[in-house]
């Protein structure tokens, strides 16, 4: 607990000339709300790959692309892309496990809130509270908060930098092309093989199975974080920074 206290210190620095960055991420979230919001009856009756997406997104990367451009990863020599800040930090007296840390507690503070008011208002304005009980949308509500931790925190591992093919323009590109067809295809396995998406599936399990579902989200995403903040830090010491 005191290494995140620490951590949170350093994060601050950041995180106190991020507030154009936040204001840009609410309205994003409340913007793809609306679609959420009016789409939900017709996604559970019909079902469609779009929603699912979208929640995905929300619930993944949407926050970091709102970070102000100084503090994302950018270009610092041919194939190198780091986050310049993270660079300059690694240059200090300051512990691996302060600085790794610190780019997690940033990427909640660019996702955690809006997700948690997103959901506040998802069971308000949607036909969700037909559908399962204020317990259920909790555990809902946990599945899906447990999933931006598990997939959204291998994003701030890109920070310590990284060389190669995808740091070429052309790598990028077919990076993203792949990675969405990759999504696209596992929505497709999905769908063939259940006839529903993954939303209706978190539906149905929080409804179902909240305790079970609740505890066995939360394992998997605390997990992740103690794997991927070790990953983090066999990257630092594997990149070669001068």
């Amino acid at each position: 607990m005191k290494d995140w206290k620490e951590a949170y210190q350093l994060a601050k620095l950041e995180l106190s000339q991020s507030w154009q960055g936040f204001v840009f991420t609410f309205c994003f979230y409340m913007f793809v709300l609306s679609y959420l919001a009016v789409s939900l009856e017709s996604y559970l009756e019909n079902d469609f790959m779009g929603y699912d997406f979208f929640f995905l997104l929300l619930f993944s990367i949407a926050g970091m692309w709102m970070k102000p451009k100084q503090f994302q990863v950018q270009k610092q020599t041919e194939g190198f892309l780091a986050a310049p800040i993270l660079l300059m930090q690694l240059q200090l007296p300051i512990r691996q496990e302060i600085l790794i840390k610190s780019r997690f507690i940033i990427y909640f503070f660019y996702s955690f809130p809006w997700q948690i008011i997103l959901l506040e208002v998802y069971y308000f304005i949607t036909p969700i509270q037909d559908v399962l009980s204020l317990v259920s949308y909790i555990a809902f509500c946990l599945i899906w908060l447990s999933a931006n931790v598990y997939i959204g925190t291998v994003f701030p591992i890109s920070d310590a930098g990284e060389k190669g093919f995808t740091t070429t323009k052309l790598g990028t590109a077919l990076t993203v092309v792949i990675s969405l067809f990759a999504v696209f295809l596992l929505f497709l396995i999905i769908y063939a093989l259940s006839d529903h998406g993954v939303v209706y599936w978190t539906i149905v399990f929080a409804e179902k199975w909240p305790l079970v579902s609740s505890i066995i989200s939360i394992i998997i995403a605390y997990f992740a974080l103690q794997a991927h903040q070790i990953y983090m830090k066999k990257v630092i010491n594997k990149v070669d920074y001068v």
